[in-house]
């Protein structure tokens, strides 16, 4: 009896996450909105997820030269009020001859254990954006293969809102194309306990475009 109870509030469960990701799906659309602010274009970047307190969550945009940009964050009260949001901009960096030697010789050295490899999520090739073309690796022969440059990725933070009173909202210019990652995370204990329902709720990363604004006299 105690098993089907239990078999059953875990459905119950499962099918309220649905629901709730279903109607969190568009949430940046309802509550984000920026009537009060002069009119920006809607970007199709922005996103909704479901989040839970102490959970932290990201996805990747591409801002492009010449646009200025707006990200307003939301999310449903239960969530609290100080939403915490970062900005990365996601750069391939040359690795230099000594550091590539090092590697070598950490991966030779480790014969009967097995080697962790450093740079194992430094060259994935998950890249969906404007730079994924920029770095081909189609070099022909193995020779020239062996001597064609390195790249590492790397993540630059530029923005970081617990820095700025957990202000929901940034407007910035992108100085040339520019592949970012949006971080967000809701402040709280991420409880690891199994049979705790999680305090969970909507939230809405909303991102608006416009052609750049010149200043000055023209």
């Amino acid at each position: 009896m105690k098993s089907t109870t239990l078999t059953f509030l875990i459905l119950l469960f499962s099918g309220s996450i649905a629901f709730a990701q279903s109607e969190c799906h568009y949430y940046h659309k309802k509550a984000c909105d920026n009537k009060e602010n002069y009119p920006m274009k809607y970007d199709s970047q922005s996103k909704s997820a479901i989040l839970g307190k102490g959970q932290i969550s990201e996805f990747h945009m591409v801002a492009y030269d010449g646009l200025d940009y707006r990200i307003s964050i939301c999310a449903e009260e239960i969530l609290g009020s100080q939403i915490q949001f970062k900005i990365y901009e996601k750069k391939r960096e040359l690795i230099k001859k000594e550091e590539e030697v090092v590697e070598e010789y950490s991966e030779e050295s480790s014969s009967d254990e097995s080697s962790s490899d450093d740079y194992s999520d430094d060259y994935s090739d998950d890249y969906s954006d404007a730079y994924s073309d920029a770095y081909s690796d189609d070099y022909g022969t193995e020779e020239t293969q062996s001597n064609k440059p390195k790249f590492k990725v790397v993540k630059e933070l530029l923005y970081d809102n617990a820095s700025d009173s957990y202000n929901n909202q940034l407007e910035f210019t992108a100085e040339g194309s520019m592949s970012l990652i949006i971080e967000v995370g809701v402040p709280g204990d991420d409880s690891k306990s199994k049979l705790k329902i999680r305090e969970m709720g909507c939230v809405g990363v909303l991102i608006e475009h416009m052609k750049s604004r010149q200043a000055g006299f023209h």
